[in-house]
C-alpha cells in the first residue's frame, strides 16, 4: 500500500507495535533510559499468552529508528549519557489497533456486512478503515476465502449515492436536514427533520425524528427525499425516539389490533420467518391449521404479508383486516383481466 507521496507506506507486526509502545512509555518516565535497561524491561514484559517481547540490542536500535523515521518521535541518544531520551515529554505514540482474534472477527464481519448493506458512499469509508486495521493486523483463521463465503444478499441501493451520504453525515453529526419528500400518496413538501434514528426496515432506509413543520414525531423513507440539504443547526438525539425504533413499533401507520389469521402448515412456517409482530402466537387446530393471533400490525404491512402467501393465510378478524385483503385482492384481479 502506497502513501500520497506514492512511497511504500511502512506496515508495522503487532509484536514490534507493542515493543515500541513499551519503549516509548519508558521514555516518558524516565529522563534518560540504557539500552540494558530497555532489554530488561522487554525481558519482563509478556505479550498476550505464551510469548514475549524479549529481543536483542539491534533489533531495539531499529524499533527506536522506525520511531524517529516513521512516526517522527523526537528521540535522541546521547554518547554521554550512554543513553535514549525524549526530547518532548508531551509526544505521543499514536498505537494502531491492536485485536485479537476475536475482535478482528468482529471487524472484519462488520465490514463485509457493511460492504453489503450501506450505498458506496459509505461502504468505501467502512472499506479503507478495515484496510488500515488490517494493515497492523492478521490472523491464520481469517482468510479471504472464508470473507468470500459470507454471503449477504441484498438488492442494490435504492436511492442516489449523494443522497444518502448527506442524510447519513446529518444522522452522524445531529444536525438538521432540510428534505423535498415525496409522500407515498404523490404529495410533495419541503420540510426541516431532526434525524434521530437512522433505521433499515423491510429493506429500505429510513429516518426516524422530529418534522419541524408538523412539530411531530414522523418517519421519512430515504426513497422519497428528492433533494437533501445539510443545515448548520444541531439538535439533542431523543431517547424515547429511538427507544421506540422497534419492529413492532417503528412505522408510524394506524395499527389493526387483536388480528387472527388462519395457517395452513406452508404459512405457519413463513409467519415464523417474516415475523409481523413480536408479541404473535399460534394455535394448532385439530383440522390441521394454525390459528396465528396478532397483537396489533399495520394494514399497510399486513395485506402484502397476505399476498405473498398466495392463498397460505386467511384473515379472520377484524373485518378491517379482512375487508382490506378482498380489496387488493379485487385489485389484483381486475390488473389482471385488463393484461
Amino acid at each position: 500500500m502506497k502513501n500520497q507521496q506514492g512511497k511504500e507506506r511502512f506496515t508495522a507486526s503487532r509484536k514490534q507495535i507493542h515493543r515500541m509502545a513499551a519503549i516509548v512509555a519508558m521514555l516518558k518516565k524516565r529522563e534518560w533510559v540504557k539500552m540494558r535497561e530497555i532489554v530488561r524491561a522487554l525481558d519482563r514484559t509478556e505479550f498476550e499468552t505464551g510469548a514475549y517481547l524479549a529481543c536483542c540490542n539491534r533489533t531495539i536500535q531499529r524499533d527506536i529508528r522506525v520511531l524517529k523515521e516513521e512516526y517522527q518521535a523526537p528521540v535522541e541518544y546521547s554518547k554521554k549519557e550512554a543513553a535514549y531520551t525524549l526530547t518532548d515529554k508531551e509526544w505521543s505514540f499514536q498505537v494502531p489497533a491492536l485485536l485479537n482474534a476475536d475482535e478482528l472477527l468482529a471487524v472484519m464481519l462488520g465490514g463485509k456486512i457493511s460492504l453489503d448493506l450501506f450505498p458506496e458512499c459509505i461502504s468505501a469509508r467502512v472499506r479503507r478503515a478495515v484496510d488500515e486495521i488490517l494493515r497492523y493486523n492478521e490472523s491464520e483463521a481469517i482468510t479471504e476465502e472464508l470473507m468470500d463465503s459470507l454471503k449477504v444478499l441484498l438488492p442494490g441501493a435504492a436511492v442516489p449515492s449523494e443522497i444518502f451520504e448527506t442524510v447519513f453525515e446529518a444522522w452522524r453529526s445531529r444536525r438538521l436536514l432540510r428534505i423535498s419528500y415525496m409522500d407515498e400518496d404523490g404529495q410533495r413538501t419541503l420540510r426541516d427533520i431532526e434525524p434521530h434514528a437512522l433505521v433499515f426496515h423491510e429493506m429500505r432506509w429510513s429516518v426516524k425524528g422530529v418534522c419541524r413543520l408538523r412539530k411531530d414525531v414522523r418517519t421519512f423513507h430515504v426513497s422519497g427525499m428528492l433533494a437533501v440539504q445539510l443545515l448548520e443547526q444541531t439538535f439533542k438525539p431523543s431517547p424515547s425516539i429511538i427507544a421506540s425504533v422497534t419492529p413492532d413499533g417503528f412505522l408510524d401507520y394506524g395499527r389493526e389490533r387483536n388480528v387472527v389469521i388462519r395457517l395452513n402448515p406452508a404459512g405457519r412456517q413463513f409467519a415464523s420467518l417474516h415475523v409481523l409482530h413480536s408479541g404473535q402466537s399460534f394455535a394448532l387446530g385439530d383440522d390441521g391449521f394454525f390459528i396465528m393471533n396478532v397483537p396489533s400490525v399495520p394494514l399497510e404491512l399486513l395485506v402484502p404479508w397476505i399476498l405473498r402467501q398466495q392463498g397460505n393465510a386467511e384473515p379472520l378478524s377484524p373485518p378491517a383486516a379482512v375487508e382490506a385483503v378482498k380489496a387488493a385482492v379485487r385489485r389484483l384481479a381486475d390488473v389482471c383481466r385488463i393484461l
